[in-house]
């Protein structure tokens, strides 16, 4: 199990920081408080929303290979870290940290989750995100027990998953615990 989420680190880290080619499958507008930006690339951030959202089916280094990882990408948050507050503030601290590669901070992994309370499934969330002048965005990798990608087009789990986050960024609350656990952990 744990070299499947090494393994999908690892796709994380290179496809992120190397802006390699991507599918995007689907794109959602939603509501937030929408900040203007003098940043051409993203024009606008949303705070306690996104512009859009998107699955994105990573390239893998054999193209036969049906072992894709697919992310789960909210695009103009105000916070590239969206994702990991709303894991942080549910279930609270993270199992493991792993540093991006890209300056961009931590990919922050919570192991055994119980994400759906009417569902006995348990989730292994790798939470990340990243500021640049280029993107701005807050993504999740999901994977359940058996370790099968639970954004690909097969999964039951797809759509909760996205509706579940879609909303808790909406509803994301005002507390800096997370924030000042995070900036310990990076000093």
């Amino acid at each position: 199990m744990k070299s499947i989420k090494y393994l999908s680190i690892l796709f994380l880290i290179v496809c992120f920081s190397n802006n390699c080619y991507s599918q995007k499958n689907t794109k959602l507008k939603t509501i937030g408080g929408r900040t203007k930006t003098s940043n051409p690339n993203i024009p606008y951030i949303y705070e306690n929303g996104f512009s859009d959202y998107e699955v994105v089916k990573q390239a893998t280094l054999n193209s036969k290979d049906s072992s894709a990882v697919y992310t789960l990408k909210f695009n103009a948050v105000a916070s590239a870290m969206y994702t990991q507050k709303i894991m942080f503030d549910k279930f609270g601290k993270w199992t493991t940290a792993v540093p991006s590669g890209n300056n961009n901070g931590f990919i922050l992994i919570w192991e055994n989750i119980k994400l759906f309370n009417d569902k006995e499934e348990l989730f292994t969330i790798m939470a990340s995100g990243t500021e640049s002048l280029e993107e701005m965005f807050a993504a999740v990798l999901v994977f359940d027990s058996k370790n099968n990608n639970c954004l690909s087009e097969k999964s039951e789990f797809k759509k909760e998953i996205i509706d579940y986050f879609s909303n808790a960024i909406i509803h994301l609350n005002k507390d800096k615990t997370f924030y000042e656990k995070y900036r310990t952990m990076k000093n």
